[in-house]
């Protein structure tokens, strides 16, 4: 039973052994302890201010990098566009200048055949005239070939002549 009922003696030295312990604790160990509990305390709040900032900051850079992004795509959208205008333009041109070409040629092409087909007129003309100067010399001279007829021939022309 001096288990469950312990001695006065005992009790006198738990206590001053619980008091010289805790007097040692609090002289060493718990200013020490405080003190690291108070860092952590000054730490987890500095990285929660911190984890804070940076989720605004996160929250900054998000909405500055959406608005990047409208604007590049703005930008490439009007690149785009003015790049569709351009090649419009060139497109424009480059028909222009095919038309323009393509009327030269045509009128270059009417006047060459316009040359060509006065040049086969003069050739028809000048081969026209050397058959009916073959033709009429052919004819005259089967013609005046009997002197009789050549003569009656001039004598008609006399009067044909004189007549006038």
């Amino acid at each position: 039973m001096e288990l469950v009922t312990p001695g006065i003696g005992l009790i006198f030295w738990m206590t001053l052994s619980f008091g010289l312990v805790l007097f040692i604790l609090r002289k060493f160990a718990w200013r020490p302890i405080l003190s690291t509990i108070k860092e952590r305390e000054a730490y987890i709040a500095g990285s929660i201010r911190d984890s804070k900032r940076i989720q605004r900051e996160l929250a900054e850079l998000d909405t500055t990098k959406e608005k990047l992004l409208v604007q590049a795509r703005e930008k490439a959208d009007e690149l785009l566009q003015q790049a569709k205008r351009e090649g419009e333009i060139v497109i424009n041109k480059a028909q222009q200048q095919a038309r323009e070409e393509a009327s030269k040629i045509i009128e270059a092409a009417k006047n060459s055949i316009h040359a060509e087909r006065k040049a086969a007129e003069r050739e028809i003309r000048k081969q026209i005239v050397n058959l009916t100067v073959d033709m009429t010399r052919r004819v005259l001279q089967d013609e005046f070939s009997d002197v009789g007829k050549n003569n009656q021939y001039v004598e008609k022309l006399l009067e044909d002549i004189q007549l006038n």
